[in-house]
């Protein structure tokens, strides 16, 4: 029972993160929409870490996350889309740009679908919490 009580605060933030991300969209926050997305994915991925029976890997890289949880390929291609939002949406040193001029509505709007297609997967890998 603790396991799954501690996979749902990962996954009840996830959610959250998810729907502030939609959020954000509505009225042009695309650089957190973005990041929000990346956050809505690796707070997921951690929570099947956790459910899996493992320890929450003390670390930001979604891909090997993913990687480490089998995700299936296609699914890992789509999260790798997300992997530069976790810098370039919040450091204005990274780009010539600073982040908010980075990112366009169609941008967040693809990113915050791949933590949409995450969340349905986890849901259908692990259910509901």
């Amino acid at each position: 029972m603790v396991k799954v009580e501690a996979a749902r605060k990962w996954f009840k933030q996830a959610v959250h993160d998810l729907e502030m991300g939609k959020k954000n969209i509505e009225f042009g926050g695309y650089d957190v929409a973005s990041f929000l997305a990346h956050q809505a994915v690796e707070k997921l991925l951690k929570a099947g870490f956790i459910m899996e029976g493992k320890s929450v890997p003390r670390k930001h890289f979604i891909d090997e996350l993913a990687r480490e949880l089998n995700l299936p390929q296609d699914l890992q291609i789509k999260i790798a889309d997300l992997i530069p939002d976790y810098a370039l949406s919040r450091y204005p040193d990274v780009s010539e740009k600073v982040p908010y001029e980075e990112y366009t509505k169609e941008m967040a709007e693809r990113k915050i679908n791949i933590a949409s297609s995450v969340l349905e997967y986890f849901k259908n890998r692990w259910g509901s919490l």
